[in-house]
């Protein structure tokens, strides 16, 4: 009888003890939840052909890696999002989209539409300014011995959204010594400095003067450096 009793009092602290761990065996603590998914369509940084606007695509809050589809005007692409969850598109079509992953489906956000020019054919940036300064001081002693540089900075402003081209001549020439474009993105007026380094040629030992002129054709306007000469150093 005592030795019945005895059993039945050290079992008590076993059972007491079993309870205490069940809860926790039965119910590990959850790992933090992950953000909601999220696709939205946005303007671009970049004007698209003909100053109209260009659209970007992006998704965020998947899981780091999921594997995703994209649906939406002329899209069916298969893709895996980033460690970070994220998946940027750049230059898609405006319109509706959708994103189908494991979680289910959802649709994109779409902004409304930006106004374009109606095809027109005219940029919606308008150039204001074009400006040449002269960087290389005009007199300056060189050694005529090695090439000779001189450097002048082209500026352009304008005000609204796209891409403007411009061309460089030197001197009394019409042939372009380089040409580019230049992207305004911000919608409000904006500059442009554009760097330009010319070589000079010497004539009977001494440097000839010239000068650079800028060109931007859609707004039908240049703009011409100052003279630059530089003198050549005494042969010793």
């Amino acid at each position: 009888m005592n030795r019945h009793r005895h059993l039945t009092l050290l079992a008590a602290p076993l059972l007491a003890s079993s309870v205490v761990l069940a809860p926790a065996l039965a119910a590990p603590a959850a790992s933090a939840a992950l953000p909601a998914a999220f696709c939205e369509l946005v303007p671009g940084a970049s004007g698209g052909q003909g100053g109209e606007t260009s659209y970007d695509l992006r998704l965020s809050g998947f899981a780091p890696g999921q594997s995703v589809t994209i649906d939406g005007p002329r899209t069916n692409l298969r893709t895996r999002v980033d460690d970070q969850g994220s998946f940027d598109k750049q230059d898609v079509r405006y319109g509706k989209y959708s994103v189908s992953s494991k979680g289910g489906r959802i649709g994109c956000a779409t902004p409304p539409r930006e106004k374009h020019d109606g095809g027109s054919g005219k940029q919606k940036v308008q150039v204001t300014k074009v400006e040449v300064l002269t960087l290389t001081k005009s007199g300056t002693v060189v050694d005529c011995t090695k090439p000779v540089k001189a450097a002048f900075d082209g500026k352009i402003t304008a005000v609204g959204k796209g891409d403007v081209r411009y061309f460089w001549t030197f001197a009394s020439s019409n042939d372009r010594i380089g040409e580019g474009t230049v992207t305004f993105a911000l919608g409000t007026t904006q500059s442009h400095s554009l760097l330009k380094v010319v070589e000079l040629v010497s004539s009977n030992g001494n440097l000839v003067t010239t000068f650079v002129t800028l060109h931007v054709p859609s707004a039908n306007m240049t703009e011409r450096s100052e003279d630059v000469s530089l003198t050549c150093a005494p042969q010793q």
